[in-house]
């Protein structure tokens, strides 16, 4: 969101993305991300893959989207509640 609201016009918003990524990052990630060969990255999208395949992994993945899949209101439960939950399994998924 910061960075289409800080977008100069005429550069790419991709280019924003890469360049204000490593600021969102903090202690071994922070560590991780300089790691890397910086060269290697070209677009935004092999940063997403690159440090979703580090830290969100398929089976963790697959984890969340079961419980996502799986979930249900209980008997006598509030639909706020259930909304609540669903929503925080929904945002713990990048991919979903």
């Amino acid at each position: 969101m910061v960075c289409v609201g800080m977008k100069p016009n005429g550069v790419d918003e991709e280019h924003v993305k890469l360049k204000a990524f490593p600021f969102s990052l903090k202690g071994t990630t922070k560590m991780w991300f300089f790691s890397i060969f910086l060269g290697s990255i070209e677009t935004w999208n092999d940063m997403k893959k690159i440090f979703f395949e580090k830290y969100f992994p398929t089976s963790r993945v697959a984890n969340i989207r079961k419980e996502i899949c799986a979930i249900r209101q209980s008997y006598r439960g509030r639909l706020s509640e259930y909304w609540e939950r669903f929503e925080q399994l929904c945002v713990q998924c990048p991919h979903h």
